[in-house]
């Protein structure tokens, strides 16, 4: 699932005018006739967040799916991978 915000180019602040500008802006870009599998998703992306009922609810209920490059970007540059100590094996054996 591709993310609406990112399909539209609009910031997850953006309010109902500018959703629906942006919307109308990527449509005229991609006109059905010349690319029904953009369009599809521009359409489907503004659907999802058009209206503020709708953006809260996309936030609430749509499914989160890290990517890799998410978790990269989650790790801190100094990260330094390590063997883990006997605590730690034990802890995720189940043991005490």
């Amino acid at each position: 699932m591709s993310d609406p915000y990112n399909v539209l180019n609009v910031p997850p602040a953006a309010d109902d005018e500018t959703i629906r500008a942006a919307y109308l802006a990527a449509i005229r870009e991609s006109p059905p006739d010349r690319d029904s599998r953009r369009f599809e998703q521009i359409r489907t992306a503004y659907e999802k967040i058009a209206t503020a009922r709708q953006r809260m609810s996309f936030a609430l209920f749509a499914p989160a799916t890290v990517s890799f490059d998410d978790i990269i970007r989650s790790v801190s540059a100094d990260f330094q991978p390590r063997r883990p100590n006997t605590r730690q094996i034990l802890h995720l054996l189940g043991g005490k």
